[in-house]
């Protein structure tokens, strides 16, 4: 779908620079072009990532439903503030299904896994805690075919990776939260103060929903299931760092409801003020090293004529991308100037071919990566990611 509407536009084949008015009779066009060869593209195995030279040519694989395929199922953002200069540039990390996190550098991926931990289960809701990325783990009852295990295992269902260690750490199980054998955490959202549950039971002839919402006191790592209480339980404990409250389907619905774009923080609305007043979409919005992202929407009475996106806001920089891989940016790159006096810019990713879509990114000093994946209804085929040197194709270094 073609949306870009005068504004500047950079493809990575060849750049076109084009000024952003919405104004087509008084806008001034400048057109440069070069050839830019900067990108690589990487698609998932069982055990990892290889490179390929495009995404229809990595190998065939089963297409299985979204919640079972090996794929990236969200991407999160570090902000400059969590990075030392013996660090380096602010990192992203990848969450993949079954198989572990990818951290993103400037320089390179790599993967870190624990087969025990990520073995038959989903990945979800990547947040940040002190610059270290939290995660939620789950089976889906429908289509894992070891849901059933979950009556015989204590399952993780929140964990943390470490950057400093490289090493995971499970926070809270099913057994801490005192779940019952047929139960699990759904989903969650973290506000930045306190965590929201969805807890699915999922019994032989019907699936309940209930809701928890809990506040921690102190680091997570430094909680143990004995720290965690009830709130019907006794709270004359001093030590207790986690009590547990029941919640509302609404309380948990409202957090993650789509708020009308006009609600939307001031530099995401900036952003994408060169799209036609007319366009349609929704986008997740998500803040470096923050919580749960917030939701928005415009235009979005009729669903098949929306686009769907994902938009990053980081220290210096807010960007967002769309799934046929439009993207547009603003502000400037880990120790580089500001760019186009802070007006947005649009990149054109590569074409990707019928049946696949850009699904999330992430930035880390001057690479991008953004995941792609097949899609097809509910099921995922080949999925990988794209890194693209955006220090060559906005800086021209």
């Amino acid at each position: 779908m073609n949306f870009v509407k005068k504004t500047a536009v950079l493809c990575l084949t060849s750049i076109i620079i084009l000024s952003c008015s919405k104004d087509s009779k008084n806008s001034k066009i400048i057109a440069k072009e070069k050839l830019i060869t900067t990108h690589s593209w990487y698609y998932l195995t069982n055990t990892g990532f290889e490179e390929t030279d495009a995404p229809e040519n990595s190998p065939l694989v089963i297409k299985k439903p979204w919640t079972e395929s090996v794929r990236i199922s969200g991407i999160g953002q570090t902000a400059s503030i969590d990075s030392s200069p013996e660090e380096g540039s602010p990192k992203a990390f990848a969450l993949v299904n079954h198989l572990g996190v990818i951290q993103f550098t400037q320089e390179k991926a790599g993967l870190f896994s624990d087969a025990y931990l990520f073995k038959d289960v989903t990945t979800d809701g990547i947040v940040f805690m002190n610059g270290n990325p939290v995660f939620s783990l789950y089976k889906n009852n429908i289509f894992n075919e070891t849901s059933s295990e979950n009556k015989k295992k204590n399952i993780s269902v929140l964990v943390q990776f470490d950057t400093k260690s490289q090493a995971f750490f499970p926070i809270l199980t099913t057994e801490s939260l005192r779940l019952s054998p047929t139960s699990q955490v759904s989903d969650f959202y973290w506000d930045g103060t306190s965590w929201y549950y969805c807890i699915k039971d999922a019994k032989d002839n019907k699936t309940e929903f209930s809701y928890l919402v809990w506040k921690p006191q102190s680091s997570l790592l430094l909680i143990s299931p004995e720290d965690i209480r009830l709130d019907a339980e006794d709270k004359k404990d001093r030590n207790v760092k986690i009590t547990l409250q029941n919640s509302s389907e609404k309380e948990f619905r409202k957090n993650k409801e789509q708020l009308e774009f006009s609600r939307a923080p001031e530099r995401v609305k900036k952003l994408l003020s060169c799209l036609p007043d007319d366009f349609g979409f929704t986008i997740e919005c998500k803040t470096a090293s923050g919580p749960s992202p917030r939701y928005y929407k415009k235009n979005a009475q009729d669903t098949d004529s929306v686009m769907e996106g994902k938009v990053q806001l980081s220290d210096s920089w807010v960007a967002a991308i769309f799934k046929d891989g439009t993207m547009y940016f603003s502000g400037a790159l880990y120790e580089k100037r500001i760019l186009n006096n802070s007006k947005p810019v649009a990149l054109r990713l590569p074409r990707l071919p019928e049946g696949f879509c850009y699904t999330d990114f992430g930035i880390s000093g001057t690479t991008l990566y953004a995941a792609w994946e097949e899609n097809s209804f509910y099921e995922t085929g080949r999925a990988g990611f794209l890194s693209v040197d955006l220090g060559k194709v906005l800086y021209n270094e």
